[in-house]
């Protein structure tokens, strides 16, 4: 009987030091979770709400949680804040946001980490859970760059600036000199969205936006794209002028002028040359490209909204008027006057000391008051306005910069 109580109490023995050996490891489990700080609430959220344009894109919105959230980052990227290849997740650009077609997805940033290739870039994803559903085209080959390192990312946004009916991807991130005491620089990364999901870096327009905006956030972007914007002139043609100067010869050209030569609301950009033999250009939207129409030396005059121009120049005791009128971008000739001397090295005067000149106008010699007649019958030259004003044209810089912000 004793043997049997003996066996009794060694088995409650080893039954209570299992379940004591099983609470301290629970305990320990409990520890290694609080120590690894992943929690289910992360405190970083992005919302769909209709923003001042009515686009309704994702406004992303950072919320403050507790120390163990934060540490925690977003659901579906990687909890303890390290990434692959020598980077590592940014935290206060990680964060859900709903796009269209996608849904649902973790919207990653990554940077290099400290003392890893110097030169990398940063890198960005788009992931669904532990599946990654895009990482978006670096702006250089291999995602390095030479001159600059990485700073920081300063803004992301998510809007449909093209009105295709899919979210497009707006990035801004700052750089500093690999070397030198220049200062630090902010740079613009513009994605189209697609009907497939897949994201395509628009170099282009983002290289426009650079040079154009001194002061890059999402909002002064948003203007350069025109983004929300209603009752546009025909789709591209802002476009179309930003890449049109972007390809101009700054040595040719040494400043542009916006006019408004016919009567719709798609200015005319005027080319100044560097010289009388390079003239001016007046450029043109039709068709969805730009046209250009060169000019006679440098001075013209032109009517508003009065589609009528008169290229008036001249040299050595030979002068012109050219009245023009515009067709689908095209300058045609509506009517011409010449006036001069018959032989500028015997030039003759009249009584008031003032040289004798023949007038012609459509190829009818006539006196010079005729002649002033017949030009302001075709080209009221009290309402024209100078083409330009001499030193006082625009930059291309400048020209692209009030192409952006122009409303139509």
């Amino acid at each position: 009987m004793r043997k049997r109580t003996d066996r009794w109490r060694a088995a409650v023995a080893c039954i209570a030091l299992c379940g004591v050996l099983t609470a301290c490891g629970q305990k320990e489990k409990v520890q290694d979770l609080k120590e690894t700080g992943i929690t289910k609430e992360t405190g970083i959220t992005a919302e769909a709400s209709e923003g001042e344009n009515g686009g309704g894109e994702p406004e992303i919105k950072i919320e403050n949680g507790s120390k163990e959230q934060q540490a925690a980052g977003t659901q579906g990227a990687d909890s303890s804040g390290t990434g692959e290849n020598g980077y590592r997740i940014i935290r206060d650009q990680t964060f859900e946001a709903n796009l269209n077609p996608l849904g649902k997805v973790t919207f990653v940033s990554y940077e290099p980490e400290a003392g890893e290739n110097s030169t990398a870039d940063a890198r960005f994803e788009l992931k669904d859970g532990g599946r990654t559903v895009a990482v978006l085209d670096g702006v250089y080959k291999d995602n390095n760059r030479e001159k600059e390192r990485f700073q920081k990312v300063e803004a992301v946004s998510f809007p449909d600036y093209n009105s295709d009916g899919f979210n497009d991807i707006i990035i801004i991130c700052s750089y500093l000199p690999m070397s030198g005491t220049e200062a630090g620089r902010s740079e613009v990364r513009i994605y189209s969205g697609s009907e497939s999901g897949a994201f395509t870096l628009e170099k282009g327009l983002s290289e426009a936006a650079d040079s154009a905006l001194a002061e890059k956030t999402v909002q002064s972007v948003l203007g350069f794209l025109g983004a929300g914007k209603k009752n546009e002139a025909p789709a591209g043609w802002k476009q179309a002028y930003i890449d049109y100067l972007q390809a101009q010869d700054g040595e040719e050209w040494v400043g542009y002028q916006l006019i408004y030569l016919n009567d719709d609301d798609i200015p005319e950009l005027v080319k100044i040359g560097n010289s009388e033999a390079v003239g001016c250009m007046i450029a043109a939207y039709a068709g969805g490209s730009v046209v250009d129409n060169q000019l006679n030396r440098l001075y013209f005059s032109y009517i508003e909204k009065g589609n009528l121009l008169c290229n008036s120049e001249g040299n050595m005791d030979s002068y012109y008027d050219l009245v023009y009128t515009m067709t689908d971008g095209q300058l045609s000739l509506a009517a011409s006057g010449y006036y001069g001397a018959k032989d500028n090295s015997k030039l003759e005067f009249d009584k008031n000391g003032e040289v004798v000149y023949q007038y012609e106008w459509n190829g009818t010699l006539m006196s010079r008051e005729e002649y002033s007649q017949a030009l302001n019958a075709v080209y009221d030259t009290s309402k024209a306005r100078d083409g330009y004003a001499w030193e006082q044209y625009l930059s291309r810089e400048q020209a692209i910069q009030k192409i952006s912000e122009m409303q139509q």
